[in-house]
């Protein structure tokens, strides 16, 4: 069984890599980006989207909103699930129990991104309980002062401290997962080496994420490259809108919503395969969200500096 699974999350992560290189349509996602919630408990100096949401943006899936969408996941072997999107997925009440869904319905990898501070031995012992295959906790620097002053309303020894209980519970419990991350974001002037020694012994992978620099929009750049995440996922935010991408900030590009609307559907919409074929013709600066997006922005310049 355990052989099984292993051969089919390889055949996912090829795939991963392989269908947007050869521009293949796969029938379903092959991953989605739920948002179990808009909202969050901290204030960080450096979040740009959070902020400028009104109070009707703001809100929390409904379970059974959520069970929509894996059911229709499982029927189409959905491989992958990330819990999070803009807020703080530990906020949501029933976070243990979507956890636990998606493993009952067969998706390989379920994981989330957080900030730590509500990851409380309770809900850590939930979590393994229920299954979470991995967990990327977002935490700048090495020490208290710089981090707080960051991340408003966060506490580093709460982080450092709730981190070494899930490490404890997963060595009690004798299991490997959720496999721990930290990361952080990866600006001009960070020392990734000290960053990477100081949390190794509190993880099983450290790594740093590229800042999107929201004033990088509407760059004007012209590249020959096609965003593989229209070929690998698709988000779909707390109230169901969905989204071609976890990228698309004015929500111009959304096919429907899950309500009332499949996501198989949606993934095979004119208006998203119009996208797809754009960004095949290497055109995607013809698309305003596309165009504008930083993460484009931040690939593109990749490429440049490798002189690709």
């Amino acid at each position: 069984m355990h052989d099984n699974l292993d051969k089919e999350y390889q055949q996912y992560r090829r795939s991963w890599i392989e269908l947007p290189e050869k521009f293949i349509i796969r029938d379903f996602p092959m991953h989605l980006d739920i948002e179990t919630t808009s909202c969050c408990n901290l204030k960080c100096t450096f979040c740009d989207k959070l902020p400028l949401l009104k109070k009707n943006q703001r809100g929390y899936i409904d379970l059974d909103l959520y069970k929509k969408i894996i059911d229709e996941g499982a029927e189409h072997k959905l491989w992958g699930v990330k819990l999070s999107y803009r807020g703080e997925p530990l906020l949501h009440k029933d976070i243990c129990k979507m956890v636990h869904y998606a493993k009952k319905n067969g998706v390989l990898d379920v994981y989330f991104n957080t900030n730590g501070m509500l990851l409380s031995e309770e809900v850590s012992n939930e979590l393994i309980d229920a299954g979470l295959n991995r967990i990327s906790i977002s935490i700048e620097g090495v020490d208290a002062a710089s981090f707080e002053q960051k991340r408003i309303g966060a506490k580093f020894d709460v982080i450092k401290k709730n981190i070494e209980i899930l490490l404890n519970l997963r060595s009690k419990k004798n299991v490997n997962y959720p496999k721990i991350r930290i990361q952080t974001l990866h600006v001009s002037g960070f020392n990734l080496e000290q960053y990477r020694n100081y949390w190794v012994k509190f993880c099983d992978e450290v790594a740093a994420v590229d800042y999107k620099d929201e004033s990088k929009r509407k760059s004007g750049l012209v590249y020959d490259w096609a965003c593989p995440q229209l070929w690998q996922r698709m988000t779909v935010e707390w109230d169901g809108t969905i989204l071609p991408c976890n990228n698309d900030d004015l929500r111009m590009l959304s096919p429907g919503n899950v309500k009332d609307k499949t996501i198989h559907r949606c993934w095979h919409d004119d208006k998203i395969n119009k996208i797809r074929h754009l960004h095949k013709q290497g055109l995607s600066h013809k698309i305003e969200d596309c165009n504008g997006c930083p993460w484009r922005t931040a690939q593109i310049n990749k490429l440049i500096r490798k002189g690709n």
